[in-house]
């Protein structure tokens, strides 16, 4: 963690080769991997966090002389953008992958769900509605890149694909889990891609790193330092501004940082609040899009609750729309010997539950645990939460036609954020893509030679 006035230098002989200046807005995965492009890239970075922290949503929590994760994360073996970094930051021996397993609750039951087999046996469906869903994530695979489902909302392509009685056992309280009220009107493709990602046809692998995110934000700022960046945490923009022929960030406490250029990796809502003072254009300006955010609740215990690293609970009673058990993916050294596990609620940002107190959502999280698990409450060594209020974009219908360049305004601001993963799932690694495609144009516009791993 650095202080708003913590400045990392950059040597005389590296700072004379940076000419062109520019600000990066947000210290989370995205604003890390754009300064650290930018900066190997020999550009001269400052980048402003406005907590005191970098990270994002990838930011931990102390715990017993470590660190874990306030919300849970996993790597892909398909996640190539990420690892790429990864790699880059020397810490691809501490990448490790992991066989898990995968579990289903329904109505308190939980049944095993590690591959086609395990479906097939899934007994609230009859034998041929078994068939249907497992066919539904064989053309989910060829359907990923279909256009046409860009224009299908979402439960009428579910619902075509597996029939009225498994959409309303399984995929509708799975799409309003995720994305509440407003699923009816997400895109197909958006399903489509999600269901291509984390499926195959073989065992279920992910992956993590070794000491955690923690070590992956710190080597970022690591590298960012040693490339002569600026870092400011505790520094949030409130407003991004013309600056004759460069820009110009205000800030929350009255002064102004200028640059040739900005990139903002904040939320699209966020975003469009700081340029208003712009007049872009309608398809930044007024496009429309709102967030899921999401409650935290992380329980240390002396003994597993799962064998399940994922597991999803529907129609059971509980607050709780599942469970992440990270010990089944994580060193046990992490957590100093405990088992950890999330239980989690995605849920606007606006609604009540988000807003209840800390205490009130314990209570409601350790009655879960004792429904799901009974006698649990008694292995409970620790508990922490934590609340995230813009985690999950939710899509409108055609978004593909809507979604914002990362070209603002060439030359001057350009943005790198969630709203522009789509159709990609949103992840750690698909906003790592992002910053893929927009450093090439930041080259050209800004005319300096892209890093390897910048560009790669």
């Amino acid at each position: 963690m650095e202080p708003s006035s913590s400045l990392s230098r950059a040597p005389a002989a590296l700072a004379s080769r940076m000419s062109t200046h520019v600000i990066v807005i947000g210290g989370g995965i995205s604003g890390l991997a754009t300064a650290a492009a930018l900066a190997r890239s020999g550009v001269r970075v400052t980048l402003l966090e406005g907590d005191g922290d970098l990270g994002g949503l990838g930011t931990t929590f102390p715990f017993r002389g470590g660190t874990l994760e306030r919300f849970y994360h996993c790597i892909l073996p398909t996640d190539r953008a990420l690892v790429r970094w990864i790699h880059a930051l020397g810490l691809g021996a501490d990448l490790m992958w992991k066989r898990i397993r995968m579990g289903f609750t329904y109505r308190l039951k939980t049944y095993k769900m590690d591959g086609p087999l395990d479906l097939l046996r899934f007994s609230p469906l009859t034998f041929g509605e078994r068939l249907r869903l497992g066919l539904m994530g064989l053309r989910a695979r060829g359907s990923a890149a279909d256009l046409s489902l860009d224009d299908v909302p979402v439960g009428d392509w579910a619902r075509a694909q597996v029939g009225d009685r498994v959409f309303e056992v399984l995929w509708k309280p799975l799409l309003e889990a995720k994305i509440g009220d407003g699923y009816p009107g997400i895109p197909a493709t958006w399903l489509a891609n999600r269901l291509s990602r984390e499926k195959n046809a073989g065992p279920e692998v992910k992956g993590c790193l070794q000491r955690g995110y923690r070590s992956l934000i710190d080597a970022f700022a690591a590298d960012l330092r040693a490339h002569g960046a600026t870092i400011r945490t505790n520094t949030r923009a409130r407003a991004i501004e013309r600056d004759g022929e460069g820009m110009a960030v205000a800030l929350e406490d009255g002064t102004r940082e200028t640059a040739d250029a900005v990139v903002s990796t904040l939320p699209m809502l966020q975003f469009q609040t700081m340029t208003r003072g712009l007049n872009l254009g309608p398809e930044i300006a007024d496009l429309k899009l709102d967030y899921q955010g999401v409650l935290s609740a992380v329980f240390l215990t002396r003994r597993a609750l799962s064998p399940y690293y994922w597991m999803p609970v529907v129609d059971s009673g509980v607050t709780a729309q599942g469970l992440v058990e990270m010990s089944n993916l994580v060193p046990l050294e992490r957590s100093d010997g405990l088992h950890v596990s999330y239980l989690m609620n995605y849920t606007h940002r606006n609604s009540a539950l988000f807003h209840k107190t800390d205490a009130e959502l314990f209570a409601m999280y350790r009655r879960d645990l004792e429904t799901l698990f009974p006698d649990s409450g008694r292995d409970i060594e620790e508990q922490f939460l934590f609340r995230a209020p813009f985690v999950e974009p939710i899509w409108t219908l055609q978004y593909r036609s809507k979604r914002p360049p990362t070209r603002v305004l060439p030359g001057r601001l350009y943005l790198a954020c969630t709203a522009q993963v789509y159709p990609d799932v949103n992840s750690w690694n698909s906003c790592c893509s992002v910053v893929d495609r927009m450093i090439p144009e930041m080259a050209t516009d800004l005319g300096f030679s892209p890093a390897p791993s910048a560009s790669a």
